[in-house]
Order: structure tokens, then C-alpha cells, then sequence
């Protein structure tokens, strides 16, 4: 599954390659635009204004005062989209802004619902519902929470469990 998110996470760069021309800050990046619009042709229908702001949202997610993207293909109506796939979860995709106005795409994954919680001054969160392993159930039907986190360090967003116990150090004791 990795391997797939990171094959998708590289045909949207791909894809945004062609269409990295300067836009302006407060533009949908092309990037984003243009991932938007593939939804909007896999699923049938029509984006409305209203409905672009439900689908696409843009929020600073990791504390550099530049908003990043993303886009809960969940939360757009898909007429085309076999009844038998409706529990299956859909793709989440969260594009890191640039201060260029350019957008990449920098995560990737299936959940079965997103919200974003927080306050301008104490900054924003992304969390998404997750279902069977990713919860670390066998229960495929099993839900759970997760927060995505900017790890600085790595420049990347990671999923974090916010009930799980922090790692103890597995060094060994000290000698006196």
C-alpha cells in the first residue's frame, strides 16, 4: 500500500509538472486545480463554487504561515461510483503550499472522513477517520482517529495516534 501511495504521490507531481507556471498566492495552485479537475471528470457531475470549497480546502497545516491544500474526494458527490465501493473510504490528499504559490503534493491516504480543528493562533490540525489496520484492528469495520503531524525534521506529515504513549528510551542505564 506504500508503495501505491507513493507511485499516486509521483504521478500528481507528474501531472503538476506541466503545469507549474507562477500564480499568484491566493490562486488555486495549478497542481491542486488540476487534481481537482481529474476528480471531477472520474466521478461525473459538476463542481460548483459551493461544493469547490467543501472539496478543497486551504489552511497552513505546518506552521510556515503558508497555506497548504487538501482535498477529501469523500466529500464530493460521485454520481459514477458503484454503490458497493461507498465503504470502502476515499483518498485524502493534502498538498504542501509553497511560497512560490505552487503547491506538492506531500500526502496520501484512504480514510473514511477528515476534519480540520484548531485556531489562528495556536495553529490548525488535519485529522483523519481510518478503518481496520490502520488502527491496529482485525476488524476491517473498526474506526479510529488519527492526527496528521509535520515532522520538521523529515519535512514530511505523518499520522499520529494521540492516545499512544510516547517511545521509551531503549538505551541502556548509565554505569556509575
Amino acid at each position: 500500500m506504500r508503495q501505491r501511495t507513493v507511485e499516486s504521490l509521483a504521478a500528481l507531481a507528474a501531472l503538476g509538472a506541466t503545469l507549474m507556471a507562477s500564480v499568484a498566492v491566493a490562486e488555486t495552485p495549478p497542481l491542486v486545480a488540476a487534481y481537482n479537475q481529474q476528480l471531477v471528470r472520474q466521478c461525473g457531475g459538476d463542481m460548483t463554487p459551493a461544493l469547490a470549497t467543501q472539496v478543497v480546502q486551504q489552511i497552513d497545516l505546518n506552521g510556515d504561515k503558508i497555506d497548504d491544500w487538501i482535498i477529501d474526494a469523500g466529500r464530493y458527490p460521485c454520481p459514477n461510483r458503484a454503490a458497493a465501493f461507498k465503504d470502502a473510504g476515499s483518498q485524502v490528499t493534502v498538498f504542501l503550499g509553497r511560497a512560490d504559490g505552487r503547491a506538492l503534493p506531500a500526502f496520501q491516504r484512504i480514510a473514511y472522513g477528515s476534519r480540520i480543528e484548531g485556531k489562528p493562533a495556536t495553529g490548525y490540525a488535519l485529522w483523519l477517520t481510518l478503518g481496520g489496520s490502520d488502527c491496529g484492528e482485525g476488524d476491517p469495520k473498526a474506526r479510529c482517529d488519527r492526527r496528521l503531524t509535520w515532522q520538521t525534521v523529515e519535512q514530511r506529515f505523518e499520522l499520529v495516534d494521540p492516545a499512544a504513549k510516547p517511545p521509551t528510551s531503549t538505551l541502556p542505564p548509565k554505569k556509575k
